[in-house]
């Protein structure tokens, strides 16, 4: 979810007793939203490799959600360095996925890896959306995302680090790879 089209968001990945203590830490101060399993499938343009660079900035995904379609893509700032600071996401719902695969396919949009996960989703004073996902092959994994204008990225920034302290994780050891390129790095996919 992003706040006026920009996310502004950290990535942890935790120990399975970290998952289960944030998860009941959660359960007390936050208000527990859904939990989904969801499945993403992600493409890159076969006219303009985004995993070409040493830090793809770009991703685009087809995602399973309760029975719904997403397109959506994020490109990520500043380009091609890390660690990236917050992305652009637009998203749509789609409401016949096959064609947009037939679609993707006409256009030699090829398709990269699948990530399988169970996420849990938290909101925090409506000031943060927490996911606590469980990703098939990569483990476990705590995303906290702004969801409101907390005045500039740097600030936000700051309140997401300072709200990571508050439930006991180090937001220093921030996960700087979403969870296609993790997944394609452990199945030896990259160049």
């Amino acid at each position: 979810m992003a706040h006026e089209d920009i996310e502004v968001e950290i990535k942890l990945q935790l120990t399975e007793k970290q998952f289960l203590s944030v998860q009941d830490k959660l359960k007390q101060i936050a208000e527990a939203k859904k939990a989904s399993h969801q499945i993403d499938d992600y493409f890159t343009p076969a006219h303009r490799d985004f995993l070409k660079y040493d830090y793809p900035y770009e991703w685009l995904r087809i995602g399973q959600r309760s029975g719904k379609t997403i397109l959506n893509y994020k490109h990520f700032h500043p380009e091609n360095t890390m660690p990236f600071t917050h992305c652009d996401e637009f998203e749509t719902e789609v409401a016949c996925p096959e064609k947009l695969r037939k679609i993707f396919a006409s256009l030699d949009i090829l398709p990269l890896v699948t990530v399988d996960k169970q996420r849990s989703t938290f909101v925090f004073n409506d000031e943060f959306e927490i996911v606590l996902d469980t990703v098939k092959e990569l483990g476990c994994f705590m995303e906290i995302e702004t969801i409101k204008d907390f005045g500039s990225i740097e600030q936000a920034r700051r309140r997401i680090r300072e709200f990571s302290a508050l439930l006991g994780i180090d937001p220093e050891g921030s996960v700087e790879r979403g969870y296609p390129y993790l997944l394609m790095e452990k199945k030896g996919l990259l160049k």
